[in-house]
């Protein structure tokens, strides 16, 4: 009986050992998100995963580096195995938190609505919900938001975001004042001049000022696939299309997943007269989400293409609108990406 005792006792304390390398490990892996180290945390949760251990907690981590990385379908599977994998409430919630972050990322708003309403209370879900609500349309509810964080604190975030809502609605003034405002408060922030360069100057057919803003983002961030996918776009709007086809090719190179960079080539295939090449980019487009900060114009571009062909020569119904619905189950691993501006 003795000697049963003393084998619990190791097997136990080989068990509590264990668990302790494990919260440790953990600890580590919150530290590089912590300290913007996305990759190597991806890195360590991947090793962890192979480890004999509870998988729920590497998974909530793992969820939210692939969403940091906007590696959004990826977001979504980890987060949902998380949820389901046993997490503790608080967990689940912050769970739910990265599902929502996952869904806006793929343009979906209403999923991403859905999501943000089990995730955990708090300004970052707050406007993350603004975002999802200006997404599908309703700026007017985002707005309400957007107020209640700007008058908490001056969030530079919240002020870039209700401008372009603002700028979506058509209040180019209070737009054009959010976005200038953004820019003052956080000059080093990429995302505040990729915003305003597309907000405030393309969506209304400036294309000069936007290179400008564009140019500035690229310098702070030379790796910005959304400012250099929307340089694309407007220096095709320019007729500078071989600068706007190494645009868009670095950017899709660099994020397959964005629906943007396909409407971009479908355009300056158009460009070149090749149409079919146009509707092939295009339709590639709506499965990864649509445009809907282009407005209409995937939707209207669609409607010129014949019906796709099936192998067997036989035609097929016309792509989908673009509308950004929430589907019934999470797109392929490579699907798209996107947010806020292209």
């Amino acid at each position: 009986m003795r000697s049963l005792m003393v084998v619990l006792g190791v097997l136990g304390a080989l068990g509590s050992g264990a668990q302790g390398r494990n919260e440790n490990e953990l600890r580590k892996v919150r530290r590089l998100l912590d300290q913007g180290k996305v990759y190597p945390a991806l890195r360590r949760c991947d090793g962890l995963m192979t480890r004999d251990m509870a998988k729920a907690p590497v998974l909530l981590l793992r969820a939210e580096a692939h969403a940091r990385v906007r590696s959004h379908p990826a977001a979504l599977e980890d987060a949902r195995a998380a949820i389901a994998g046993g997490l503790d409430e608080p967990g689940v919630q912050q769970a739910w938190f990265w599902t929502g972050m996952a869904w806006l990322g793929l343009q979906q708003g209403d999923s991403a609505l859905h999501a943000y309403q089990r995730a955990t209370p708090g300004p970052e879900r707050d406007l993350r919900t603004a975002m999802a609500l200006s997404l599908t349309g309703r700026c007017p509810e985002a707005v309400i938001l957007y107020d209640a964080l700007i008058a908490g604190h001056e969030s530079t975030a919240a002020l870039r975001e209700r401008g372009a809502c603002l700028a979506a609605a058509g209040d180019t003034a209070r737009a054009r004042a959010d976005l200038d405002r953004a820019i003052a408060l956080d000059p080093r922030d990429p995302v505040n001049w990729n915003s305003r360069g597309f907000h405030r100057w393309a969506l209304h057919g400036d294309h000069v000022r936007a290179l400008a803003d564009y140019a500035q983002a690229i310098k702070l961030n030379p790796n910005y696939t959304y400012a250099i996918n929307n340089r694309g776009y407007s220096r095709l709007k320019l007729g500078q299309v071989d600068k706007a086809r190494r645009d868009v090719q670095l950017a899709g190179r660099r994020n397959a997943d964005n629906p943007y960079v396909d409407h971009n080539r479908g355009l300056i295939a158009l460009a070149e007269g090749d149409s079919v090449r146009a509707c092939g980019a295009f339709r590639q487009a709506v499965a990864k989400g649509g445009t809907p900060l282009y407005g209409s114009e995937l939707d209207e571009l669609l409607r010129t293409c014949p019906p796709p062909v099936r192998p067997d020569g036989t035609t097929v119904p016309g792509a989908p609108p673009s509308t950004p619905n929430a589907p019934t189950k999470a797109p392929a691993r490579n699907a798209p990406g996107g947010r806020n501006a292209p």
